[in-house]
């Protein structure tokens, strides 16, 4: 354990990784270029399957520096929610600050949390910024502003949010798990819980400039990905979008009387319907007449017309498409 003093934060630089073989190595030499201290990486694999962790090791072998670098391997795959759970009993410091295996942290980015943490007075249980964007080659193709920045949300939007903060931008304190526990619906988007927490228990910091480099163009959410998909990637994509939005609706009322916050329950508990609605016309096993009682009984016949209409409406656009690719072709 390193000794601080009072006015000294101890940080655990806590670095996730998973089947990131190509971006890891800039990811961990941001980590590394990191100004402050005392610091404490922790560079955490999620069983990757490629090279991540050969890398990882590579790197940290030849690592001279002054902070102290702890690397882990789960021995099974946790996947994102179960591995961000682990954070807390991995962590030592008193400050969090979360990275992902394919961004750049800057070098100057845990002192610039650090100091918002101290001016909060250590009240904040987040702090959040802006980002780069990047390609993947690295090259800097704009930036972005967090939703809940760039809107000044109150907490009733927050809560239905579908779009917060960056979750790869934030440093967090113990104080969210000491409130609400582990996230418990593993098809949560983790920043979407972990901003709302914080906001619910008046802990939610920014920093309006980036402090990342943010690779947008990797992973599953790839827009350029999407563009290629075919019907049925796409309407996968669309269930597993909606299951992940009505896991974070559920973890948020959980939230909510877990800390006696009842005023917004009706409200999510509305929405987690309408969502519920919505993903039962995607995913296509139940039959028009039935989703139509369903929908009138909950005073929903209207949404379900509506999304009953835009999903035949993309089925023919799929279909349309798959024509004219075959005629390009032929």
């Amino acid at each position: 354990m390193f000794g601080v003093g009072e006015d000294m934060v101890l940080v655990t630089f806590f670095l996730i990784t998973y089947n990131q073989e190509q971006y890891v190595r800039e990811a961990i030499e941001g980590a590394f270029s990191q100004t402050y201290s005392p610091l404490e990486i922790v560079i955490s694999d999620d069983c990757s399957t490629d090279g991540t962790f050969r890398i990882i090791e590579e790197i940290c072998r030849e690592y001279k520096g002054l902070h102290k670098v702890v690397l882990n391997r789960n021995p099974v795959n946790l996947g994102l929610i179960g591995h961000i759970n682990s954070i807390i009993t991995m962590s030592s410091g008193e400050l969090i600050v979360y990275a992902a295996g394919d961004d750049i942290s800057l070098p100057d980015r845990t002192k610039k949390l650090v100091d918002r943490y101290l001016a909060s007075g250590r009240r904040a249980s987040l702090i959040h910024s802006s980002v780069y964007l990047i390609d993947n080659s690295g090259s800097i193709e704009g930036t972005r502003v967090p939703v809940v920045i760039e809107h000044g949300m109150e907490i009733a939007e927050m809560a239905l949010s579908g779009a917060l903060i960056i979750g790869a931008t934030s440093a967090f304190t113990r104080k969210i798990e000491e409130t609400f526990g582990p996230i418990r619906y593993h098809k949560c988007i983790e920043d979407l819980v972990m901003g709302f927490r914080s906001a619910l228990i008046g802990g939610l910091y920014s920093i309006n400039e980036p402090l990342i480099l943010y690779r947008h163009e990797s992973g599953i959410t790839a827009s350029s990905d999407r563009m290629k998909q075919t019907c049925e990637q796409w309407t996968k994509r669309k269930i597993c979008d909606k299951e992940a939005y009505v896991a974070v609706l559920s973890q948020r009322i959980d939230d909510l009387v877990r800390i006696g916050n009842v005023d917004l329950l009706p409200l999510l508990k509305s929405k987690r319907f309408e969502e519920l609605l919505i993903r039962k016309v995607w995913i296509g096993r139940y039959g028009f007449v039935k989703l139509a009682s369903y929908s009138l009984k909950r005073g929903l016949w209207k949404l379900f017309i509506k999304s009953w209409l835009r999903e035949k409406k993309w089925r023919f656009f799929f279909s349309v498409k798959h024509i004219m690719h075959k005629q390009d072709n032929s």
